[in-house]
């Protein structure tokens, strides 16, 4: 299972830096993660909000850092925005994330099961 969620989080960062997937992949980043990670983690119905929480838990590390940062260097500004507002759209992309993962996993899994 941690092999499909760190599968899953490296899509979900893989699809940052392409220009193109600011628009289209980002905001379907975590369905899209869930779908391929959950599928190779073989997420069934009891372990789909399991591998949603270690997905979201992997894409704490970088709000942590982030956050981190900001203690430590009393950083006011992080890309021209109050950096009080980037920690705050940080955190809500926790939740973001376990849901879009769950979403994607379960639709991964609702295909693996129609197939059998």
């Amino acid at each position: 299972m941690l092999k499909g969620a760190l599968i899953a989080f490296v899509i979900m960062l893989a699809a940052i830096p392409i220009p193109i997937a600011h628009f289209i992949l980002i905001p379907l980043g975590p369905f899209i993660g869930g779908f391929f990670g959950g599928g190779i983690a073989k997420a069934d119905k009891e372990k789909i909000i399991v591998f949603a929480a270690i997905v979201a838990g992997l894409m704490l590390l970088p709000v942590l850092f982030v956050f981190s940062i900001w203690m430590i260097f009393g950083i006011e500004e992080i890309m021209g925005f109050q950096s009080s507002i980037v920690i705050i759209v940080f955190a809500l992309l926790i939740p973001y994330t376990w849901f879009g993962t769950m979403l994607g996993a379960l639709v991964s899994y609702a295909i693996r099961k129609n197939q059998e």
